[in-house]
């Protein structure tokens, strides 16, 4: 088996091995992933999810894309995107519903 990288929190300064990404699933038509918007320890989720809030409710998709809803995936190192398991519940608890972010 290769060798994992470990991920940081995306909080400058921030020395902590993430344990969530933040991300939106993603397609062109052909490829499906999750577009990641950061990575977070769980001390900064909340503030690593509202700026990701802020940067997707303003992302323009070209033609043929598609970006779903912003979540909250529990991250362990070396798991690929389909073995990520989504957080709603600590989605609820940190989404800024001020944000522009409903509904996208």
């Amino acid at each position: 088996m290769a060798a994992t990288a470990v991920i940081r929190c995306s909080i400058p300064n921030c020395k902590e091995a993430a344990q969530y990404k933040l991300a939106a699933p993603w397609s062109d038509g052909r490829f499906t992933e999750l577009k990641t918007y950061g990575h977070a320890c769980a001390e900064h989720v909340g503030q690593v999810f509202r700026s990701a809030e802020d940067r997707r409710s303003t992302y323009k998709a070209a033609p043929g894309e598609q970006v779903g809803e912003l979540g909250i995936y529990r991250s362990e190192k070396g798991w690929l995107d389909w073995q990520l398991q989504r957080d709603t519940e600590l989605e609820t608890r940190h989404r800024s519903w001020g944000s522009g972010a409903q509904g996208v």
